[in-house]
């Protein structure tokens, strides 16, 4: 009897496997009242079972539903920060060109009021990387009529000179420098003196103001102007800490700068002066002929 269970054990257990569910079916299908022993026994057994496996499959579809409604938010999320990062550069791009198109305005007025000077427009590309720098570079050179020594304004005012200049670009000494000094004029009084760079990129020294004139605070200092300098008329800067010596020739001060060089995107370089008006424009120089 042994041999022989252990000889069909296998298919013994298929068919109870397979004979189980009906059980259970059979079971479950009666009233409660009709319920026998066998019934109540396949049900006791069955149930922690059955419940497990409910369970297991409950949570199996809530994890799997949580998943794809989690990965359906992430995604979302994804799509609405590319949008809001798309729309934000597309604000930015469009607040540079406008920004952009001011200054080239501004330069192009300043231009005009300053005729018959010729004036080159040159974007600033780098600047050096100590505050204390006393240099930038612009994307002209002497391909386009820059030449070393020639002056770079803006705006607001002088800026410097061409120091070095290649076919394309040129590096531009600023006013700040120890070895730069522009000759200077009082707005208010018209006294003459000299602002020397001293390093500092906040600064500049006045030198060679008399004593006997009567400068002040906050008087504006314009450049004298002369061959070889800046045009005549140009925006230096702002007379401070004027001290007033008893004896000597000169008074001594300091001279904030009218131009703020740490902001400066583009600047003019000075090529000289117009040629008859019958020359022909040429669009990349202001006033200058082709």
């Amino acid at each position: 009897m042994r041999s022989l269970l252990r000889r069909y054990r296998e298919p013994v257990f298929v068919a109870f496997l397979l004979a189980l569910p009906f059980a259970i079916f059979a079971a479950k299908a009666r009233k409660p009242m009709s319920h026998n022993l066998f019934d109540r026994a396949v049900l006791a057994l069955t149930a922690p079972v059955e419940k497990a496996i409910v369970m297991a499959v409950n949570g199996v579809q809530d994890a799997w539903h949580g998943y794809v409604a989690l990965r359906g938010v992430r995604e979302e999320n994804l799509r609405l920060r590319r949008d809001v990062l798309h729309d934000h550069n597309e604000a930015s791009a469009l607040f540079e060109v406008k920004a952009e198109n001011e200054r080239l305005k501004r330069l192009l007025e300043y231009a005009d009021r300053q005729s018959p000077t010729r004036y080159l427009v040159a974007e600033v590309i780098a600047v050096g990387a100590s505050p204390h720098s006393h240099v930038l570079r612009i994307a002209r050179g002497t391909a386009d009529g820059v030449a070393q020594g020639a002056p770079v304004v803006a705006p607001e005012g002088v800026v410097g000179q061409v120091a070095v200049a290649t076919a394309h670009y040129a590096d531009v000494q600023l006013i700040l420098s120890p070895t730069s000094a522009v000759p200077a004029v009082s707005q208010r009084t018209r006294g003459r003196s000299t602002v020397k760079g001293v390093g500092d990129f906040t600064r500049c020294k006045l030198e060679y103001a008399l004593r006997t004139d009567d400068l002040q605070d906050g008087d504006l200092l314009l450049t004298a102007g002369g061959p070889g300098f800046f045009p005549k008329g140009l925006p230096i800067g702002r007379v401070v800490n004027v001290a007033k010596r008893p004896t000597g020739m000169f008074t001594a001060a300091d001279v904030v700068p009218a131009v703020s060089f740490s902001r400066l995107d583009e600047v003019m370089v000075v090529l000289g002066h117009l040629p008859p008006p019958s020359s022909v424009v040429n669009a990349s120089t202001i006033g200058a002929p082709q």
